[in-house]
């Protein structure tokens, strides 16, 4: 066998699950936005959800093609939102993801999981990839599929907005999400892999420059909002006083660039992007 089969033997490149069928209402859609202090009174009524609620519905599936691959603790390295239709009360939604590619780098082995939702009448809703990195030992050459290439906005003028997370921030957010990591709540198990404190939630931290993002670029209209995503460079860590600075810019029309800097100074995401729509 090849060292090229004996990976993909290892890696079970194009394996794929389904989620079950998910069911939105405005009270569901409503309490993930109270979970990260969102402040959009369209999101607080629950008339449509906040740009980074569509990694609910994919979860289920995204987990298992995930757990397929190896069974190692891994950390969410990049992530990236293609939005096609906005998450309203009332749709059913269906969602499927698929092992895309594998690389390795100097860093370990990162895996990336392509997943799909749409709506019960067939309206596709969003894409979205992660990548997913297994510290230690590179065990895998680049297979498979590879993210979009991604925008680099030109840093210019940044604006800043200022959040403070909450003492409770990752429970209320486990809640909303259904995301109960240990190590994202309990000290104990953020310890076992090494950590001094729990970690946010990657999709947590995320929401919080989203809300910037949504805000002030789109000025509260969600659906403008056609694509998100970053690289999360450093855990951001649920330690007394924790804060969030969100440093924002436009580079080109519906082009805007970001970073997230936690209260220690270090940059928790960087190179984020976002794109918008002309009109919602």
């Amino acid at each position: 066998m090849s060292a090229s089969a004996a990976t993909t033997a290892a890696f079970p490149l194009g394996f794929s699950r389904s989620s079950e069928e998910f069911r939105t209402n405005s009270h569901r859609l409503a309490q993930f936005a109270r979970a990260v202090d969102d402040e959009n009174p369209r999101h607080l009524a629950g008339e449509f959800a906040p740009p980074v609620f569509s990694h609910i519905p994919v979860m289920q599936s995204m987990v298992e093609v995930l757990q397929r691959a190896t069974p190692d603790f891994v950390l969410h390295g990049e992530h990236d939102f293609f939005f096609h239709a906005p998450i309203v009360p009332g749709q059913r939604l269906f969602s499927t993801s698929v092992l895309a590619g594998i690389r390795g780098n100097k860093a370990g082995t990162a895996f990336i999981i392509r997943s799909d939702t749409s709506a019960h009448d067939g309206t596709p809703i969003c894409t979205q990839y992660s990548t997913c990195l297994r510290r230690g030992e590179t065990s895998a050459p680049a297979l498979g599929e590879f993210p979009p290439s991604r925008p680099l906005p030109a840093k210019q003028n940044a604006a800043h907005s200022h959040y403070a997370l909450a003492p409770d921030q990752t429970r209320r957010y486990a809640d909303a999400a259904r995301d109960y990591s240990p190590y994202t709540i309990d000290p104990a198990a953020a310890a076992k892999e090494g950590f001094p404190a729990p970690i946010v939630h990657g999709m947590c931290t995320l929401s919080f420059a989203a809300r910037a993002i949504v805000d002030i670029h789109c000025r509260g209209l969600t659906p403008r909002l056609r694509r998100l995503g970053c690289r999360f460079a450093h855990p951001l860590f649920l330690v007394a006083g924790q804060t969030l600075t969100i440093e924002h810019w436009t580079d080109v029309d519906n082009l805007i660039g970001f970073e997230a800097i936690d209260r220690a100074g270090n940059v928790v995401i960087r190179n984020g992007y976002a794109e918008m729509y002309e009109h919602a």
